[in-house]
């Protein structure tokens, strides 16, 4: 199945990523991502993106693995930019659904046998 732009999810998402990085604006690594964004930002405001983009031709994707933006967790950069990029993919597939359901019933099941429930 071929993924598809939701524009208005697109756009709320873009909207949301931007409003976060603007929280941090002492931090240069932050306001790194939002200049690299910004076209990006802007074009999914606008409704112009028409076609999934890969996740390697999203700007800042690499820095996220070295968890440069961990400490931004109030509002979650992390998160914000999860949400843009898997957006910006055309969505989740059903098999990252799955993924994620399984994910979350094993995390439960494991809280469950640690007596934290």
């Amino acid at each position: 199945m071929t993924q598809t732009i939701d524009p208005i999810k697109l756009k709320a998402a873009a909207e949301h990523l931007e409003w976060v990085l603007k929280q941090y604006p002492d931090s240069e690594d932050v306001q790194s991502l939002l200049r690299a964004l910004t076209p990006l930002i802007e074009d999914a405001k606008a409704n112009q993106v028409l076609e999934p983009i890969e996740r390697r031709d999203i700007p800042g994707a690499w820095n996220f693995g070295d968890g440069r933006y961990i400490s931004y967790a109030n509002p979650s950069v992390d998160n914000a930019y999860a949400e843009f990029s898997i957006e910006l993919r055309g969505g989740l597939t059903e098999q990252d659904r799955q993924r994620i359901a399984r994910m979350d019933a094993m995390r439960k099941a494991m809280m469950g046998a640690s007596g934290h429930e």
